[in-house]
């Protein structure tokens, strides 16, 4: 095995591309003093607007924003707040890298002993493996530490976890004050171990991406290099499998892909192809990087160098990830309101296609024509609204029941015209309303999660989240709940309308229909009665019936503007009312009576629209104030800087 210039140590940063993470004098990093209990504070605060952040309909981006607003709070709950709080703690390493890179081989070479599985199996790191000290295991076992992780202690012989859990490995070949995490692979075809090595970057110090001579040009590679210059993490990068003889072409060509990229300035190191042996590298090779993650433990200005690097990084990032957050915020308060507009805009058309038709006259045909007739066509007109003063006669009697009960069948068919018309609307501002909702995206999403059981992605918080309660208010973090816990983030449950409901007119709406129309029916009687309408100078021959009056009134009302029939029904109730009252009181009367049919019956259709209403706070009532709060927090946590 050749201990040329490349084997596994360190390669510096060319001459002008700055100092590896850690490295430099001194004086050359400004001395900033920040107070760690008031940083705590404002991060504290801007995570409250965070979890608040109303992400609650499908739009353009909406399910990337979701995904930043995971990521941000798993930056605060698994990385920031425990390294405030415990800044003593252990250094975290991870170690990431590409499929074969050899992370698991060079884990147990600085430990000393397996603890991580190696194999030709690919992925062959199903669960991530944490090597720490026997004295620092006590940190990583606790649930400040990645809070949301299941994790066990290993015991014995390295053994493959299930997917999602954490095995943590003490052993005393680790240095004190250093852990070395050994990811799954960033290119592995299982998303959720992507996803977890992602997880554990976030909660790291360090990261120590390796890749291999012939994989360190792959996009997978440079994508993960570059999000960590951009979060300006501190970082070390291993080349390993370097053949012998090409050595120095290839750690050239990669030093000048990493300088083109913006990250020339980070720790390298270069591992040979090599003979192992008993499956870890031999120590000449693998003794530089131990003794470089050693350093960074026990130097204290190497190790604020790297934690405030990190955390200075993170916290970079926020300014311009919590703006955005913000800005599709607002986006989502603007689609709300489209949405409830698109809504309003069904039962308006509908209000409007209604208030015509009870003008129009095309509700005085069928049955109710045929009572009118009735009623009014088997003799005089006023005969059949009178009684004769001191007929107390069998036949005058007779008349009068006779009469009473073709205006009582008259006053049925009107009402019964009237429901129908009230819920063939409803049912048509329903359809029209889902219809708008499905011509958009958000809409059309919203009508699937109500017709389905979809809840809003959660997320437990950390100890330190959960100690700041008091300060976020009981209740105000739904994100402390599990999924599906039922709470109310969840959408298209049994007590709510689903979205085949929303398409059509309420089940209940026939029967309140009824109730508003015959309730109208009575306030006409009341009308007449308080007008004296029955005392007037007719009343000297004949005592007009209110009920039969009142029957008469609202056939005038339903023809008002049709005047295509000067014999028809509604011109003949309303010359006969003219007659009685005289024009000025016939118009104020029909006014009215206008008045409040239509009252009651945009009442029924606000009771029908705010189903909408009800849809939309089913995936969440958002604060108006949400995003100015995601401002103002984050102008205090630089503040706070």
């Amino acid at each position: 095995m050749p201990d040329g210039p490349v084997a596994g140590r360190p390669v510096a940063g060319r001459p002008g591309e700055g100092r590896p993470a850690g490295d430099g004098p001194e004086e050359d990093r400004p001395d900033v003093r920040v107070n760690a209990r008031h940083l705590e504070s404002a991060i504290l605060s801007l995570r409250q607007p965070i979890v608040a952040a109303p992400l609650l309909l499908e739009a353009p981006g909406a399910a990337g924003m979701r995904a930043e607003r995971r990521k941000l709070l798993a930056q605060i709950d698994d990385y920031l707040l425990p390294r405030l709080r415990e800044s003593g703690a252990p250094m975290l390493v991870a170690l990431v890298g590409s499929t074969g890179a050899g992370k698991s081989t060079l884990v147990n070479s600085i430990v000393g002993t397996q603890v991580s599985n190696t194999g030709i199996r690919r992925p062959t790191t199903n669960s991530p493996v944490l090597a720490c000290h026997p004295d620092d295991v006590a940190w990583f076992a606790e649930n400040v530490f990645l809070p949301t992780v299941p994790r066990v202690r290993q015991e014995g012989l390295a053994r493959s976890g299930r997917d999602g859990l954490l095995v943590l490995a003490a052993n005393e070949g680790m240095p004190k004050g250093v852990a070395l995490l050994d990811t799954p692979d960033i290119d592995s075809e299982v998303q959720a171990h992507r996803e977890f090595a992602h997880q554990f970057l976030d909660a790291s110090d360090l990261w120590l991406f390796m890749t291999t001579a012939g994989r360190y040009a792959d996009a997978a590679v440079w994508d993960l290099l570059q999000q960590a210059r951009d979060r300006g993490a501190a970082l070390g990068i291993v080349l390993s499998r370097v053949p012998e003889g090409a050595a120095p072409q290839l750690v050239r060509h990669f030093d000048a892909m990493l300088a083109a990229n913006r990250l020339g300035r980070n720790q390298r190191f270069v591992i040979p192809e090599t003979v192992l042996m008993n499956g870890k590298l031999p120590g000449g090779i693998s003794g530089p990087v131990r003794d470089w993650l050693a350093s960074m433990a026990v130097e204290a200005d190497r190790r604020i160098a790297v934690l405030s690097q990190t955390m200075s990084g993170v916290l970079d990032t926020f300014r311009t990830r919590i703006p955005a957050l913000a800005a599709h915020v607002e986006s989502q308060l603007a689609l709300r309101a489209g949405l409830q507009a698109a809504a309003e805009g069904g039962y308006t058309t509908a209000l409007a296609e209604l208030e015509h038709s009870l003008r129009d006259g095309s509700l005085l045909r069928g049955e109710v024509l045929a009572r009118w007739q009735d009623f009014a066509g088997t003799g005089d007109l006023v005969r059949a609204l009178q009684s004769r003063r001191g007929g107390r006669g069998a036949s005058s009697r007779q008349r009068r029941q006779q009469g009473q009960a073709r205006a009582q069948k008259l006053k049925q068919a009107l009402r019964d015209c009237l429901e129908s018309l009230v819920a063939s609307v409803a049912d048509r501002a329903a359809e029209d309303a889902v219809a708008r909702w499905r011509d958009h995206p958000a809409g059309a999403a919203l009508l699937d999660q109500l017709s389905g059981s979809a809840s809003r992605d959660g997320w437990r918080g950390s100890r330190f989240a959960a100690d700041a309660g008091a300060r976020l208010g009981p209740g105000d973090d739904p994100f402390l709940m599990a999924e599906g816990s039922g709470g109310a983030d969840e959408i298209g449950s049994d007590q709510r309308t689903t979205g085949a409901e929303l398409g059509r007119a309420s089940a209940d709406l026939p029967r309140r229909a009824a109730r508003a129309v015959s309730g109208w029916q009575d306030s006409l009687a009341r009308v007449v009665r308080a007008e004296n309408v029955t005392k007037r100078s007719i009343a000297r021959v004949v005592a007009l019936d209110e009920e039969a009056l009142a029957a008469v009134l609202v056939v005038a009302l339903l023809g008002q503007d049709d005047d295509s029939d000067e014999d028809g029904a509604a011109a003949m109730a309303h010359r006969l009312l003219t007659s009685l009252l005289g024009t000025a009181l016939v118009r104020d009367v029909l006014g009215r009576a206008q008045s409040g049919l239509r009252e009651r019956i945009c009442l029924l259709l606000d009771e029908e629209m705010l189903r909408f209403t009800q849809a939309l706070d089913a995936a969440g009532v958002p604060e108006a104030t949400a995003a100015l709060r995601l401002y103002q927090a984050t102008y205090m946590l630089e503040v706070a800087r």
